[in-house]
């Protein structure tokens, strides 16, 4: 215990470093957006470690065991998700990169009407809400595992430690965090020479590619990993912070494969489990796997691993959630010059913003029923969001017929969600996207037929 005690102080003291060398000149625009001033190499590693979370080991893992070896297309997802990213950023840089830009709707504001702002405003808020929920959720309950801390404990303490440092740094202090944290999250890795890969079977895996169920829940995982990525709110922050368009293409080639380098033993992992069958229960697979293989010799680096993998994703979306209340409130209104140079009005409000939404979350973990359907309907929403976004920018429709699918697209997932349509498997959670796809798509010709007959 000692060792995990000492472990834990060591990483603490170290953040907390990093934190006042990021926060020490007391610039606001560092606060805000880190000056627009990120080199690609942390780009990279603050990427990487904002996506991946200790909440994504576990549902790496728990996917591996799941879908095998078709897991890597949800892989390639985020390398497509990647690639279009920088497209956008490329297409509007004169959007992203504008000196104030801090989150996106930012961006959603110079292309689309006021209802239309409000209404993606509040969906991302809700979004942004649910998975620093899920995050709580299951990081408390790591750590209470891990530690023999009960639940409340485990919760206020590693919350109090990343409020702390988003308040005195701001997004400066969170990227430089997640390259430290980044580094940290690499020790994950060494789980995989603690299982016996001599398990995965040549028929196992066989058995495994076989299935066509398999495959298109893997497929519909790959997909609504590449949606829900395109209008990530973290994401965006980072890509605004990048120097120019040349930082960010190397950030994210660089991000990429730093996910390979983690994502890939993850995977070995989850194999080996499903081969080996030891397993009933695929939602406590992260802890069999580690009570039965890890020695406890390296339970204090696994900690420290995990508590950076959570602080630097739980960090990130906070970030996000808490700039979007701090600069518009739940309601967007057409702000006034004075008030949207008011850089200081600004950090206070996401300050403030920071400690109310990381206290109602953390109420909201503690009751958290069902993790799985939780993810699916995050996941659900965010790539009903992400296909509409798309879909207007594509189609360049108007904002009338842009919140109309939209509205219908979220009104689909409501009616999806509590009337028990999206379930555990990842094929379900494309329902409503799809049926907002569809209408928009109809809306649109439908309308231009109508245009042309009256013309």
């Amino acid at each position: 215990m000692f060792g995990k005690y000492l472990a834990i102080t060591i990483y603490l003291v170290i953040l907390g470093i990093i934190t006042w060398l990021s926060a020490r000149h007391k610039k606001i625009e560092d606060f805000l957006y880190a000056s627009h001033n990120v080199s690609w190499k942390s780009l990279a590693m603050s990427l990487f470690a904002s996506g991946f979370s200790s909440y994504n080991v576990v549902l790496t893992l728990t996917f591996s065991f799941l879908f095998g070896p078709y897991i890597f297309l949800v892989f390639l997802g985020v390398l497509a998700g990647y690639i279009c990213i920088y497209l956008i950023a490329k297409k509007y840089k004169e959007v992203i990169f504008e000196e104030r830009f801090n989150n996106i709707i930012d961006f959603i504001r110079q292309k689309f009407d006021f209802k239309v702002v409000n209404l993606l405003n509040l969906a991302l808020i809700a979004v942004l809400f649910l998975f620093i929920t899920l995050q709580l959720y299951i990081n408390t309950a790591i750590f209470s595992e891990f530690l023999g801390w009960n639940k409340y404990t485990s919760a206020i303490f590693v919350s109090v430690v990343v409020l702390l440092y988003i308040i005195v740094g701001g997004l400066k202090a969170e990227v430089f965090t997640d390259v430290f944290q980044g580094v940290l999250m690499m020790l994950i890795i060494a789980l995989v020479f603690m299982v016996d890969i001599g398990k995965i079977s040549y028929e196992s895996m066989t058995s495994i590619l076989a299935d066509k169920a398999i495959f298109f829940g893997t497929l519909s995982l790959g997909i609504t990993q590449f949606l829900t990525l395109l209008i990530q709110p973290e994401i965006w922050q980072r890509v605004a912070a990048a120097r120019d368009l040349t930082h960010l293409k190397k950030g994210l080639i660089a991000s990429w494969f730093l996910l390979a380098i983690v994502l890939i033993p993850m995977i070995i992992i989850g194999l080996v489990a499903r081969s080996s069958s030891p397993i009933e229960n695929p939602r406590t697979l992260f802890y069999d796997i580690v009570e039965t293989t890890a020695p406890k010799w390296f339970f204090p680096f696994l900690i420290v691993s995990l508590f950076a993998a959570f602080m630097s994703t739980l960090d990130s979306s906070l970030f996000a959630i808490s700039s979007q209340l701090g600069k518009y409130g739940f309601i967007v209104k057409r702000i006034t010059k004075e008030r949207f140079t008011n850089d200081r009005e600004i950090a206070k409000n996401i300050r403030l913003s920071t400690l109310i939404v990381l206290v109602l979350a953390l109420i909201a973990s503690l009751f958290l029923g069902d993790f799985l359907k939780g993810v699916f309907g995050l996941v659900s929403l965010l790539t009903v969001i992400s296909v509409c976004v798309l879909m207007s920018l594509i189609l360049k429709i108007s904002s009338n017929e842009t919140f109309i699918g939209t509205l219908v697209g979220m009104i689909a997932f409501i009616f999806a969600f509590f009337g028990g349509y999206i379930t555990d498997k990842p094929v379900t959670t494309l329902y409503p996207p799809l049926f907002a796809f569809g209408y928009i798509l109809l809306q649109t010709v439908a309308l231009r037929i109508y245009n042309s007959l009256r013309t």
